[in-house]
Parts: C-alpha cells; structure tokens; sequence
C-alpha cells in the first residue's frame, strides 16, 4: 500500500502560532505601558519635589531654552527637553508669553507649556503703564498708586542711576515683586528694543548716553513725530555750532516748573541741568524716553528753523531767526 502525504495544517500547531501572537502581542503592549508610565513619571508628570506658593518670571526676550532650564533648576520640570518639544508642537518659543506665573499646586510640563504659551498667569497681576517720558520719580508715583504698601523711595532710589534707561510700556507685576524686580523688568525691556538700532545709533558718532539724553529732551518738549525729528535737527545743530539748548523741559525736571510757569530768576539758576547758561546736553537724561523720540534723537531732520516754541495748546511754531521766533513768543502769548 502506499502512503499518501498531505500537506494540510496541523489544528494543534495553529493554535500555539495563535497563543504566541497573542502573548507577543501582551507583551509588547506591557512593555509599552511600562515606558509610558516611566515616561510620564521622568518627563510629564510633575517633580516629587514640585514647589507651592511660587512665583516664576519669564522675562522679555529669554529663549525657550531659557525658561527650560529656569524651570527645571526651580523645580517645576523633569526635563527641559520635554518642555522644549511642547513648545515646539504649540508654535515654537514665539509662543511664549512674559509675565510673572504663580503656581500654587503641582502641574505636568504640559500644563506649564500651555500657561506659558497663553499667559495664564494664576494670579491677578498687577498692571501698570507708564508713559514716554516719565521720570522716575513719576514712575514710582504711578506705581505706588496701584500697588499697595510699594516701596516708592526705594524704587527711586535705585532706579535713578537707570533714568532715560527703564523705558516707557505695560508691565505686570505680582504681589512678591520689589522695586529691583520691576527695575529689572523695565532695564531688560530697553536693552532688547535697543539692539535693534546699536548700528543706527554707531552711525551718528554720538554715544548710547548722548542719545538717550536728547531723545528725553524731545520726549518732554514736543508730541508729534514729525515735529520730534523738526526740534532734533535744531537741537543737534545747535550743539555743533557751540549754542546752548535753551530748553524748558529740563527746568520741570529738577525745579517741577513748565515753561508757563518759569521765572527770569529760574533762566539763571546755577545747575548743570540749566542749559541757557550751560551748553551742550545735561548731565543725565531728564526722564525715560519712547521709541519715537529715540529715533528722532537718531534720525533728525535738518531744516533753516534755529527756533521754536509751543503754544497753549500744544501746538509748534518754529522760527528762522531770533527776532522771528520774539514775534512768535509775543504772538502766542509765551
């Protein structure tokens, strides 16, 4: 007799391929759950150690990479690198608001990322806004005026060595920061917004200090944009040729007088800050000028005018000669 072969599956040996399917299958998917909790407990989750009742600063200009390794050295995150590839999948560290961020119970790294990308604070900040040209006494005044118990003569006493260099916007603040904090939110800003025009400001042959002393005469004797760039070029010239400045604005900034208010005595009074008997500018920059007023000091505009003036309303008047600009004064009642 002979043996017929057949090549049919063995039941048997299916079921064991089926049983090794599936406990790969369970295995593979342990593993998986193992390297997810891992993950989640190394990277995503909150430290062990997360600190509560902490207030944390992302300053103008800081990197993503910046605020990562600011917040693992604090803390509030495992990895910096996780936290960078969040920010990166929720539009890049563009994304990032500056603020101050109150955290008062452990969160993920993904949480983190979205507070920071949308500004969720946790607190009610403080918001403060001081104007182009403000001193910093006056910016010590509108903060005391919005933040209880501020330390105002501490504030002027540090900022003043800053005057001309805190510069003039929106700032939010929370209830740990002091006058150093606030100071170094504002000095921060200026250094950020300057480094765009340091070649512009090397291409005038005059110093940082030159600039920002002129642009807070501007910002104090004139408004417009056009009529800035108009008194900058008189202003300059009149430094080239050896003429004194003969401007108001200085005299409110160490007497608290307007030209309206001015004296003869006043015009004579002995201080560097005087500059009909003195020439060339100040000593220092007489408040915290805008951006304006800064290009202006950088971008001034030449004409014939040697003189001007501002009427009661606020509105320019610009001479060619002394006795012009006298007939001006008289005009318009000055």
């Amino acid at each position: 007799m002979f043996k017929i072969k057949t090549n049919f599956p063995n039941p048997e040996d299916n079921k064991d391929k089926k049983q090794k399917i599936v406990n790969l299958g369970l295995y593979t998917l342990c593993v998986f759950a193992v390297v997810f909790i891992l993950f989640n407990l190394m990277f995503v989750f909150p430290p062990y150690i997360f600190p509560t009742e902490i207030y944390f600063q992302v300053e103008n200009g800081q990197t993503a990479s910046d605020v990562a390794e600011n917040l693992y050295q604090q803390g509030l995150i495992l990895s910096p690198k996780t936290f960078k590839a969040f920010i990166f999948l929720l539009g890049g560290q563009k994304k990032i608001q500056t603020g101050s961020y109150y955290f008062n119970q452990p969160i993920s790294v993904l949480t983190i990322a979205l507070r920071l990308t949308n500004c969720l604070l946790g607190h009610e900040p403080y918001r403060i806004t001081f104007f182009e040209g403000a001193s910093v006494s006056k910016i010590a005044k509108a903060i005391s005026l919005k933040i209880p118990n501020f330390e105002e003569e501490s504030f002027i006493k540090l900022g003043t060595k800053w005057e001309g260099y805190l510069f003039p916007d929106t700032y939010f603040f929370s209830r740990l920061d002091g006058p150093n904090d606030m100071i170094k939110a504002m000095r921060n800003n200026f250094d950020n917004r300057i480094k765009t025009l340091e070649k512009d400001i090397q291409a005038t042959e005059k110093t940082m200090d030159e600039i920002i002393i002129m642009a807070s005469i501007i910002d104090r004797e004139v408004k417009t944009e056009k009529d800035r760039r108009l008194v900058s070029g008189i202003l300059w010239k009149r430094i080239a040729t050896g003429m004194p400045l003969q401007v108001d604005a200085t005299f409110e900034y160490y007497l608290g007088k307007t030209t309206f208010d001015l004296t003869k005595d006043d015009l004579k009074s002995k201080s560097p800050y005087n500059t009909y008997i003195n020439k060339g500018l100040p000593p220092t920059p007489i408040g915290n000028p805008g951006w304006d007023a800064i290009l202006a000091a950088i971008q001034p505009e030449e004409s014939d005018y040697w003189f001007y003036l501002s009427d009661h309303d606020g509105i320019m008047h610009y001479a060619e000669t002394f006795d012009e600009h006298k007939l001006n004064r008289k005009k318009y009642n000055i």
